[in-house]
């Protein structure tokens, strides 16, 4: 049986990823931007629903380390991590 949560695990980083890309891409990346991302893709996925919470809570831990990298560098750490999700 396939876990669910995947799909939307898999979405969400790429969804962050594409934000991050979006906008500054040359600037630093920090945490708590990171983690409003989060937040605010799971939202716009699935609305503010428990599903949302729950695709927030898997992607977590799989977010790479913010090390000092720039938006642009950091999202593509991002798909290669959505990759994994999947995989």
């Amino acid at each position: 049986m396939q876990n669910r949560t995947v799909p939307s695990v898999f979405e969400l980083l790429l969804g962050i990823a594409d934000k991050l890309d979006a906008k500054h891409s040359t600037k630093a990346v920090s945490e708590r931007l990171v983690l409003a991302q989060a937040l605010v893709v799971a939202e716009e996925l699935h609305g503010p629903t428990a599903e949302a919470e729950a695709a927030e809570e898997a992607a977590l831990p799989l977010l790479p380390a913010v090390t000092g990298q720039t938006r642009g560098e950091y999202s593509t750490q991002l798909r290669l991590a959505a990759v994994g999700a999947v995989l």
